[in-house]
């Protein structure tokens, strides 16, 4: 799939000009139509601030005017058959109006923005051309593309191009040609941050903290973040450090993660105050949004790696093969390949234990009782006081493969909070 993304400021200024792109050659006030021409994206989706808007009537009036004039705009350009429009929150004071609020939410927003449109599987190219952007705003998507795009390059091919075209000089330019300024294969990034305190999701910005404060009590989120926090940090640091168990075990649901971005989108939304030439955002959105929103994006990534619990070797070792890189894979098959090759001695000699713990089942006497937390990030989270393991009978002409197919590991569930404490610490470098 092919993906154009392009920045935009006001539109409605651009002045007729000649580009050329390769080898093709368009006359018009947008770079659009002749990059759509050469790329020939799947799908293109302008970015637009919220600082256009004229029709101060409401918030929904003030974003459907401008996606009215912009529709308008591509039409009489020749760019409108699929083509989305995502408005992203902006700041300043103009002529036609003052927007006040945080100039992070158009970051926040357009991470949000972006997460629903590109395609959690498959090899994609995104394409950005900032040749129109808007200062900042354009920045702040170029960031929230390379996380989006470094999540979904865990598991399936992204490349990323990004364009600008030559100064624009009146009277001294007869044609702009439009150069590429950015392209590469992105290469995977996982989601490195917890979850961070309370105080980050929502933040006060032209309301009270006592109101705000007030305002917290009612919603959903905070009682989910207060809940599940241990739980789905120690995930993010299964990928971040190589823990297939953990990983397969503490997989996220993602209803619940969805639900709570949602509620905190609206709880925004809810407090900005449009009135005559003037939109003022009470409230900001925080880090803890970003983190719930690339959370999100990241489970739906990887939903295809979740596994049946208890989760087998042939399914840790997939998980190890497919999410992580360079020395925790290589740490994950090793730990993974000793207990291949003791379950293969087992079923030689017809024993096929019931659920056990490694210490014992590896025959560890000397192990030390203590779960340490640098010897269970060593040895890939299957630590030996941690892990249980059981077999299933199989027919033992095929060792190998039918020791990954049945033999499955587990958390004991009395050292199951002490393994998430150990990975939720370390990932935020306690």
């Amino acid at each position: 799939m092919k993906l154009l993304i392009a920045s935009w400021g006001n539109f409605e200024k651009w002045t007729e000009v000649k580009y050329r792109f390769g080898n093709e050659v368009s006359a018009g006030p947008s770079t659009l139509p002749i990059l759509q021409k050469a790329i020939k994206p799947d799908w293109t989706v302008i970015v637009l601030s919220e600082t256009l808007g004229k029709d101060f009537s409401s918030l929904e009036a003030l974003r459907e005017d401008i996606v009215t004039r912009v529709q308008e705009f591509l039409e009489r350009i020749g760019a409108g058959r699929e083509t989305d429009v995502l408005i992203v929150p902006g700041i300043g004071k103009f002529e036609h109006g003052d927007f006040e609020g945080g100039a992070m939410d158009a970051y926040y927003h357009a991470l949000y923005g972006l997460s629903q449109v590109i395609p959690v599987e498959g090899k994609i190219e995104v394409h950005f051309d900032i040749t129109h952007g808007l200062n900042y705003i354009t920045f702040l998507v170029h960031r929230a593309l390379r996380e989006l795009l470094g999540i979904r390059a865990i598991v399936s091919e992204t490349s990323f191009k990004a364009y600008n075209s030559d100064p624009f000089v009146p009277k001294l330019k007869s044609e702009l040609g439009i150069n590429v300024i950015e392209d590469i294969r992105v290469e995977p990034y996982p989601v490195t941050e917890g979850l961070p305190g309370l105080s980050e999701y929502l933040i006060p910005y032209l309301i009270e903290k006592k109101a705000l404060g007030e305002l917290k009590r009612e919603l959903k989120t905070f009682e989910l973040i207060k809940s599940e926090k241990r739980k789905l940090e120690a995930w993010i640091g299964s990928v971040v450090f190589g823990l297939p168990l953990l990983f397969a075990e503490n997989f996220p649901e993602t209803g619940p993660i969805e639900e709570a971005v949602n509620e905190l989108l609206r709880t925004w939304e809810a407090h900005i105050e449009v009135s005559n030439k003037s939109v003022k955002r009470k409230l900001a959105l925080g880090e803890g949004f970003g983190v719930l929103v690339k959370l999100l994006f990241q489970a739906m990534v990887l939903k295809g790696l979740r596994p049946s619990l208890p989760p087998s070797l042939d399914d840790l070792y997939k998980i190890s093969d497919e999410v992580f890189r360079g020395s925790v894979r290589e740490r994950a098959r090793v730990e993974l390949g000793n207990i291949e090759e003791i379950a293969i001695k087992y079923a030689s000699a017809n024993l096929f234990p019931d659920w056990m713990a490694l210490k014992d089942f590896m025959q560890l006497s000397k192990a030390n009782p203590q779960i340490k937390p640098r010897n269970f990030l060593a040895h890939a989270g299957l630590e030996a006081n941690a892990t249980e393991v059981r077999m299933e009978v199989w027919d033992v002409k095929d060792a190998k493969r039918e020791a990954r197919l049945h033999t499955f590991l587990r958390y004991s569930p009395k050292t199951k909070r002490r393994v998430e404490e150990i990975t939720a610490r370390a990932l935020r470098g306690e």
